[in-house]
């Protein structure tokens, strides 16, 4: 008597775990089907039903991906407009210590979402998702760098939120871009330790106030 099939919930998850590990190891652009058939112990025909072609199986796990690298993080409202800001930076960042420091399934997600950046140039539907996700990033930050400006008005005075808020994600993407390259180790506390001393006035400024 045949066994129970799986739910295909269950199924579209263990075909997405299998394309990330080959995607991971063999390269995004020469991943197969059948490769990714192969990883998952499964027909490609079953990969096939779950997933109608390779272009398709793609963007479902860059959509996967940028679910878990573009998290909506929330920070406390009862701190002040600079911390809220200083706070939301350090939560984008807490993940990025050094590269080779982080679990096996960590350097993957940050491998394959530069694979996928490079192959956006070409592919307009990958492009469209992640100009989406980042713009949702942008959104999201929207708010509290409008209450940042709005707290220091002589401080930021010739500072727009949209300026503000590209700097702020520069920030976070190019950690993340180092943290990948670089020779050098990236420290967190560092780069944090930078960002207070520029968000916040120095005892000097505010005796000059």
């Amino acid at each position: 008597m045949p066994g129970k099939k799986a739910p295909e919930e269950l199924r579209r998850e263990q075909i997405l775990q299998a394309a990330f590990r080959v995607a991971v190891h063999e390269e995004l652009e020469q991943m197969t089907i059948r490769q990714v058939a192969a990883e998952a112990g499964l027909s490609t025909g079953l990969v096939f039903f779950h997933f109608k072609s390779k272009q398709a199986l793609l963007l479902a796990l860059l959509d996967r991906l940028l679910e878990s690298l573009y998290e909506t993080w929330e920070v406390p409202e009862t701190l002040s407009p600079s911390e809220r800001l200083l706070a939301w930076l350090q939560l984008d960042l807490q993940d990025l210590q050094p590269y080779e420091d982080l679990p096996r399934d960590e350097q993957g997600h940050l491998k394959l979402f530069f694979s996928y950046w490079m192959l956006a140039a070409n592919d307009p539907a990958i492009d469209e998702r992640m100009k989406a996700a980042h713009e949702r990033s942008r959104q999201t930050l929207l708010p509290i760098v409008r209450a940042v400006i709005a707290s220091q008005p002589e401080r930021f005075r010739a500072v727009t939120p949209e300026g503000l808020v590209t700097v702020a994600l520069a920030i976070t993407n190019g950690v993340a871009m180092q943290s990948l390259l670089s020779t050098h180790r990236i420290d967190v506390e560092q780069i944090m330790a930078a960002l207070r001393a520029l968000l916040f006035p120095s005892p000097s400024e505010d005796r000059a106030r």
